[in-house]
């Protein structure tokens, strides 16, 4: 079992959406296993099926894949976040996309198989996995829309007030893929917005 200390991240967050008995909650923390990962380990590779969802306790992972040859970096997740390749979660398919750690990172690891069993027997987490799915694909929109809306500076000053440590932690190249642009013009936006 997980100790109580590495559990406050994510029982904290839980309890911001909803609040299980003492029964619902040891049957949560019965099922959540710890990972640590080195800087540039790979969580998730290419063509593996995701069988997890994980939280960051503390780090920064980078999600990123290759069109057409060339690396794209998805997203980035950092503490106090949930992650995983939610489509080959969710479908049992291959997964076309990384995770990488880009920093030393410490998880908490819910299986597939421990989640939907949770699911079967509480109603409350069955909730929970809703409501958290429903708040990606929502972000997944708004992201989306953002993109499509606004200008490239209005788009990085958005970033940096938004996830202000993964600027401090995180290399320029890989915030100048996520917003699709080169690393000059990045540069550029930076120095300008000094």
């Amino acid at each position: 079992m997980v100790s109580p200390e590495s559990m406050t991240k994510i029982e904290s967050f839980i309890r911001r959406i909803i609040d299980p008995n003492a029964d619902e909650w040891d049957a949560f923390a019965r099922i959540v296993k710890t990972r640590s990962l080195k800087k540039k380990d790979l969580l998730l590779q290419e063509g593996q099926v995701c069988n997890f969802i994980a939280f960051i306790n503390s780090g920064v992972l980078r999600e990123y894949s290759f069109e057409n040859d060339k690396e794209s970096t998805v997203d980035f997740v950092s503490e106090n976040q949930f992650t995983s390749d939610y489509q080959s979660f969710i479908l049992g398919s291959p997964s076309m996309q990384y995770l990488e750690a880009l920093t030393d990172v410490e998880l908490l690891i819910l299986k597939k198989s421990d989640i939907n069993a949770l699911y079967d027997q509480y109603k409350i987490w069955e909730r929970f996995g809703r409501l958290i799915i429903e708040h990606v694909f929502c972000s997944s929109e708004a992201k989306r829309k953002k993109i499509i809306s606004t200008s490239h500076e209005e788009q990085y000053r958005n970033f940096a007030a938004t996830y202000p440590q993964i600027v401090q932690q995180v290399p320029q190249y890989y915030i100048a893929s996520y917003l699709g642009l080169t690393p000059e013009h990045l540069s550029r936006l930076r120095k300008k917005g000094s």
